[in-house]
This record gives structure tokens, sequence and C-alpha cells, in this order.
């Protein structure tokens, strides 16, 4: 009797580059790097902790509520297409392993 595999083990994963991983975590840390630093403004003027930087830097990056409200729903509209688009890449990645199965056997 043939013992059947799972769907999951039949996922075919392509390892990508050195330099691409590299990229992508230098992007990543750079993003990551921007975001803590307007979380760092914010929090600085909270506390009513003021210099002449972080007045300028605040002023750049023109920070307001109604921006807090646009990046909140930027966020949430992102995360939602991330999840919708994962969800798709998952089953369709099923969908060909099963096929690839079918047409094996």
């Amino acid at each position: 009797m043939k013992k059947r595999k799972r769907p999951a083990s039949l996922i075919i994963r392509k390892r990508s580059p050195f330099l691409t991983m590299i990229r992508r975590g230098v992007i990543l840390m750079m993003l990551w790097l921007i975001t803590g630093y307007v979380i760092y403004i914010n929090v600085c003027f909270l506390l009513n902790v003021y210099s002449d930087s972080l007045v300028a830097d605040y002023l750049v990056l023109n920070l307001s509520f109604r921006a807090y409200a646009s990046f909140a729903l930027l966020v949430l509209v992102v995360a939602i297409l991330m999840i919708m688009f994962g969800w798709w890449r998952i089953k369709r990645l099923e969908r060909k392993a099963k096929d690839h199965e079918q047409n094996k056997a």
C-alpha cells in the first residue's frame, strides 16, 4: 500500500539568492528604523522633551492626528491585502501540488 504525502510537503520552495536576501534585509531594517524614529519623536513630544533637531524633524514629517489616521488606515489595508494574498498564494500552491501529484500517478 502506498503512503500518501500531505499536500504541505509537496510545496516546492525556491531559495532566494544571497544578495536578494541581503537587499530585503537592508530595506526591512531601514523601514523599521524610520518607524522607530517617528515613534521616538512622538514620545518625546508627548513627554514635553524638545530639542532643535526633534522640532525640525517633527515639522519635516508634518505629523498630525489626521496623518495618524491615514497611516493607521494604510497599515490596516496593507495587512488585509497581505493576508488575502498569502491565503490566495497558499491555495494556489496547494492546487499546483495536487495537480502535480495527479499527473505523476
